[in-house]
């Protein structure tokens, strides 16, 4: 069950916005209920300031290791890499993975700046921490999105590089088998 949850969610970037919205709802409801548990409601504005102002960061510097993962994955020249970047299913997945991480490291780090913005209050009364919420879940999601690519693609140059390796000089290396039709993976 656990398996094929995991292949639909990598299939479908957009997902990470249900999620996220979800947890978020989720939570506003449980504290509009129980009347506690607003953990960005309890400090002070300097501290909220300080959590909004951690979390555009820490956004922006996901930013440059996506930059670095795409790097990767565009100079990877292996057999594998280019029957992955050419498939007609998994290759424009990867390609949307890539850019809704990417994307998203802008929207929450203008979620997170529009929180500062707007929360100039002691409490925060109208509620501008949950911006920040919505944009630490999304960071979240789209942080295990970017490990999981990240390791796809680490894992196939891996194994590009130890063909070459192991193909002695002067004979072409075989060229691996055709991926079949996996969806989400």
């Amino acid at each position: 069950m656990l398996d094929w949850l995991w292949r639909r969610w990598v299939g479908r970037p957009a997902v990470d916005w249900v999620l996220a919205l979800t947890v978020t709802g989720v939570h506003v409801a449980v504290v509009q209920i129980a009347g506690a548990g607003d953990v960005l409601a309890w400090p002070d504005r300097e501290q909220r300031i300080a959590a909004y102002t951690a979390t555009a960061t820490v956004a922006a510097v996901v930013g440059s290791f996506i930059t670095a993962a795409v790097t990767l994955y565009a100079a990877s020249t292996g057999q594998r890499m280019r029957t992955l970047r050419t498939h007609p299913v998994q290759g424009p997945q990867f390609r949307r993975n890539w850019m809704s991480i990417l994307s998203a490291t802008l929207v929450i780090s203008g979620l997170c700046l529009l929180a500062i913005i707007l929360d100039t209050t002691q409490r925060d009364p109208g509620g501008t921490h949950w911006l920040a919420e919505v944009a630490i879940a999304l960071g979240v999601a789209r942080a295990t999105r970017l490990v999981w690519l990240f390791g796809k693609v680490i894992a196939g140059g891996d194994i590009d590089l130890a063909d070459v390796a192991l193909t002695p000089s002067g004979s072409p290396p075989t060229p691996p088998p055709v991926p079949g039709r996996r969806p989400g993976v």
